[in-house]
This record gives C-alpha cells, structure tokens and sequence, in this order.
C-alpha cells in the first residue's frame, strides 16, 4: 500500500503501479470496472450541478469541472461498448452533506477513490491511462473547490491509498 503524506498530482502513477501483474489482468473485468468509474462520474457530475445553486467563487470553480465530466462519461460510455458491455445510466449513490459544496467535495473523494480501486485492474493501458487523467482531473477541481470554501486541499484517497482489495499487492 502507497501512503502519501504530500500529496501531488502524479501520485495516483505510483498508486497505479499497485495492483495485478498485466497477466492477470482480464478484459472481462472492464466493463464491472469501467461502469464502478462512470456511475461515479455520473454522480460528480449531479453534485456539481447542484453547486451553481450557490456562492459564485465555488460554482466558478466547477465549470471545468462538468465540462472535463461530461467528455469523460462519453469516453467511458464508449470503453464499456468496446468491451461489449452495457454502460450504466445509474450515478453512484450521492453523497449527504450539509452543503452542495460539500456534497460535491466529498463526491469528488468517492470518484477519486473508485477510480484509484479500478485502475490497476483495466486490462488496457489507454483506460489506465484515461482514469489515470479523471483522477487528477478530479484532484484537481477538489483542491479548487476547498480553496475556495477552506478544508483539507489533499484528497483523502491521495492521503491514505486506495482500498486494498483481495489479489492486489503494492
């Protein structure tokens, strides 16, 4: 297990390193591992809409946000298909929070997390390397979004690793 007591961008490459040899990899895992990230994005998506319901510096800081969302829900539609599955429509469960902003800030950790549990399972190194951009993506639009309503600027996931899951070493 990686624990990162700085967190930066680049650390989800070493947390990406974790995970099942290329041989044990298989094709029939990305879809299940695929619709995990995009039921996530569907979710992030929903609580940054939710957002602009808000204060102007935290909706500003969102705008990135839906549109780097909406490219990536369309990618990973299409990476389901290729692996003859069935993208999900369904957006992760919401998480409950006092505020819309807070709602969004700890969404953005689940993605983060889900995303960091799935990249080491793809079989394909261009969907590593696109979950690999939508958790800095969404690292990235995290640490925008608590500077400007204050809190921990490190994801949790990047803090304390992804969740170790039985078959993976690190």
């Amino acid at each position: 297990m990686v624990v990162v007591a700085g967190a930066a961008l680049g650390a989800p490459l070493a947390i990406a390193a974790c995970g099942s040899a290329e041989d044990e990899r298989s094709e029939g895992d990305d879809p299940d591992l695929l619709n995990a990230v995009l039921a996530q994005h569907l979710a992030v998506l929903e609580a940054a809409e939710a957002v602009d319901s808000i204060a102007a510096p935290a909706s500003a800081a969102t705008s990135a946000l839906v549109s780097a969302r909406n490219d990536s829900i369309t990618l990973l539609e299409a990476f389901v298909g290729e692996r003859d599955g069935t993208a999900t429509t369904q957006a992760a469960e919401l998480a409950q929070a006092e505020s819309p902003a807070e709602g969004l800030a700890l969404q953005l950790e689940d993605s983060i997390e889900a995303s960091l549990g799935a990249i080491g399972e793809l079989s394909a190194a261009a969907y590593r390397q696109s979950v690999h951009r939508f958790i800095t993506e969404d690292a990235a639009a995290l640490a925008a979004l608590r500077s400007v309503t204050g809190g921990e600027i490190a994801p949790d996931a990047f803090v304390f690793g992804p969740p170790m899951s039985s078959g993976s070493s690190g």
